[in-house]
Parts: structure tokens; C-alpha cells; sequence
């Protein structure tokens, strides 16, 4: 171990009261409750809420998957390797593939009601 006695003992030897922080503005909001009920009736309300038949879609989706399960079955998606394209298969517990499935067949053959212009 190596001790230079040529340079003493610095201001960097001991240790320093930490400095504190600057005091925050008092802008009354300390502590500020928020009513969750409000902010979701308003969410759900507004111009922007969510369609009923999403919601409908949405609860759907599960249930089917709720059933898939139920049977030991999933539906998994994958990256086609040489189309690079979305595919979907269903799979047993193990992940043993039963069949591909049609994207068609999972989300149906609706045209979309506004195409991208």
C-alpha cells in the first residue's frame, strides 16, 4: 500500500453535509387527490371514448380465448420466414402445431370501413 504524505489530508477526506434541495414552489397541489371514478366516466364518455362494439369485440376475443385454453389449444402468430409475412397457427399446450389458420378465419373478412387514403 502505497501512502503519499507530500499532499495531506484535503477538503476531499471528509465527508460533507449534503446540500439541499431547492425548496419547491407552493402551488397548492400537494397531495392532490384524484377522483378515479370521475376521470374514467369522463374517459368513457367523451368524443373519443371507445365504440360499444369494440368493447363487444374485445369481450369476445376472450371469450374465445378462454375457450381455446380450456381445450389445451392457442392460436400463435409468427413471422412467415421467407414472406415475412404475418401467419397464425393453432398449437396444442406443447406448442405442436394442428393446423395453420387463415387470418381471415381469426378476424374475419369485413372490408375495413375507412382504408387509408
Amino acid at each position: 500500500m502505497d501512502i503519499d504524505a507530500t499532499k495531506g489530508i484535503g477538503a476531499g477526506a471528509f465527508p460533507r453535509p449534503a446540500q439541499r434541495a431547492e425548496e419547491a414552489p407552493a402551488t397548492g397541489e400537494f397531495a392532490r387527490v384524484f377522483d378515479l371514478a370521475e376521470a374514467r366516466r369522463r374517459r368513457m364518455t367523451g368524443p373519443d371514448r371507445i365504440p360499444d362494439e369494440v368493447w363487444d369485440d374485445i369481450t369476445r376475443a376472450g371469450q374465445l380465448a378462454d375457450d381455446l385454453s380450456e381445450r389445451g389449444q392457442a392460436v400463435r402468430f409468427d413471422t412467415h420466414r421467407l414472406t415475412n409475412r404475418v401467419v397464425a397457427s393453432l398449437v396444442d399446450e406443447d406448442g405442436r402445431v394442428l393446423r395453420p389458420v387463415a387470418l381471415g378465419e381469426i378476424f374475419g373478412t369485413e372490408p375495413d370501413p375507412a382504408p387509408a387514403a
